[in-house]
């Protein structure tokens, strides 16, 4: 039986109460409502400030501090809290370094039942707020991920300095600078959540990058199969890979546009796609929407639908989105709306990861991401609870030399809709006039 979808009325009380979720959110709604005159850095700059401190302890110390004061789960913090923080505080203190006293950190938030739950450096806060705000700094165009033992390349951005350079995703990363990958100082810390386990929700890393820098990497395509790829930074942001992306397969007759964006950006999406649709796409017999690579903003998330929604009633074209397991937070909440309207999921089951997060200052160069409140209904309905797939298909991986599994079998399922549509009309009998 179908759910019934939450009425579009609702949505804007909704969502102000979701913030930024990506993997992350804001302190509070207001830092997202800026004026519209301000420019990206000074967004960036009232985003980034952290309104809830707690830097007067060890690392451990301080986590455990504003856990205790602010996380979402009262009883958790109350009743279960204390004595898990008893279990790795001896750990903690006997950490010889800050790298350790960071995996104990890490290794204690795995226990605590919740998403968007993880630490941060500066490093990664900052970028992840200027990815939402489309605030260009200097990047490789390509994240880590992990497989295992392995770190592949992944989110390579359409057009970015990475993909211009020839790397693929899949492309297993042996070094960095002729360092092993796992060892460089280029690799910054994961950004990914701590309960969830990296058979769904596999590690990413930001590659550090700055103006003017250069990385040597060598990557194994295939077992192996060895490359060398020297790839400059460059400002380029993951909006500019959505609009690169976008693009028109034809096949047998029929044509697909295709558009992809990384993230839901803070503003841009809805009309991305509307004037993809009104140019490139617009003759096209079928839609993807490729919602995979991490989440965003859910402050579009109303738009974006009514966009896609209005498309179907005024074309009646099939619409296919495309979804993995790092497709989180906004976009759990986008594939869980779209599937109520009849848009096919294929891929994998989301994240599953919709409970809104802000950021505290929690000293040593670290920035705790944790929940501080629910989200109305949708909380309930996808928080740990992924939205699964029409056609499931697992993503390539590690050594997809660029293949793309997913990819492949959406416009395949977006060609055999559009094919039955074309069928279906050809077959209805003419009106008597």
């Amino acid at each position: 039986m179908r759910e019934p979808a939450i009425p579009l009325m609702n949505w804007r009380r909704l969502v102000s109460s979701l913030v930024l979720a990506m993997a992350l959110a804001t302190p509070s709604a207001a830092q997202v409502a800026l004026p519209a005159a301000s420019s990206p850095e000074a967004r960036l700059a009232a985003v980034t400030r952290l309104g809830l401190a707690e830097t007067s302890g060890t690392l451990f110390e301080n986590v455990v501090t504003l856990l205790a004061k602010r996380f979402v789960d009262v009883d958790f913090r109350t009743k279960q809290l204390p004595a898990l923080a008893d279990t790795y505080r001896p750990r903690a203190e006997a950490a010889g370094t800050l790298a350790e006293q960071r995996a104990v950190v890490q290794e204690m938030l795995s226990h605590i039942p919740s998403t968007h739950l993880g630490l941060l450096s500066r490093y990664a806060h900052r970028t992840l707020m200027a990815d939402l705000l489309q605030v260009p700094y200097p990047s490789f165009g390509f994240q880590a991920i992990g497989a295992g033992p392995h770190l592949y390349a992944g989110m390579v951005l359409q057009g970015g300095p990475a993909a211009r350079a020839g790397l693929l995703p899949g492309d297993r990363l042996v070094t960095i600078d002729g360092v092993p990958v796992q060892e460089s100082p280029r690799l910054d810390w994961r950004t990914d959540d701590a309960f969830i386990g990296d058979e769904r929700d596999p590690s990413v890393q930001y590659v550090v990058a700055a103006a003017g820098d250069r990385i040597a990497l060598r990557v194994e395509r295939r077992p192996g199969e060895f490359v060398n790829i020297s790839i400059a930074a460059e400002e380029y942001t993951p909006f500019d890979a959505a609009e690169t992306s976008v693009r028109v397969v034809r096949s047998g007759g029929q044509s697909v546009g295709y558009l992809q964006f990384w993230y839901v950006h803070v503003q841009g999406v809805p009309d991305l796609i509307t004037r993809a649709l009104e140019g490139r796409l617009k003759n096209v017999d079928a839609l993807v929407l490729d919602l995979r690579g991490r989440g965003g903003s859910a402050t579009e998330v109303t738009r974006i639908v009514q966009v896609v929604e209005g498309y179907q009633k005024r074309t009646g074209h099939p619409v296919v989105a495309l979804a993995d397991r790092q497709s989180r937070s906004g976009k759990d909440v986008l594939l869980y709306e779209f599937k109520q309207r009849g848009v096919r999921i294929v891929g994998e089951a989301s994240a599953g990861a919709v409970i809104p997060a802000s950021f505290g200052d929690v000293g040593h160069d670290s920035v705790l991401m944790f929940p501080t409140t629910r989200l109305p209904t949708y909380t309930d309905v996808l928080e740990l609870k992924p939205v699964q797939p029409d056609v499931s298909v697992e993503r390539s991986g590690v050594f997809a030399a660029g293949r793309d599994a997913i990819f492949e079998a959406g416009i395949a399922e977006a060609l055999r809709l559009a094919a039955a549509r074309q069928r279906e009309g050809a077959t209805r009998t003419p009106p008597v006039s």
